[in-house]
């Protein structure tokens, strides 16, 4: 079985429901779209809702990548 290694990219939220969301989204597409032509997949976007937010003030988006080391 393969070992992998992770990268962990954050992206701000622009705090704006109505434009941030699609600015923000268009952000994580073109990141997405870079890091995959370095040879990472994608794993997970994490949302800034929920306890994290609450709790941390942390209000960005975090994007999972994962490649076979």
């Amino acid at each position: 079985m393969g070992k992998y290694e992770y990268n962990f990219v954050e992206v701000p939220f622009d705090g704006n429901l109505k434009n941030g969301t699609v600015k923000t989204i268009e952000r994580c597409k073109d990141i997405i779209r870079k890091e995959s032509a370095q040879g990472w997949r994608l794993v997970q976007i994490i949302s800034p809702a929920g306890e994290k937010r609450v709790l941390t003030g942390n209000s960005n988006y975090e994007i999972v990548f994962e490649r076979e080391n």
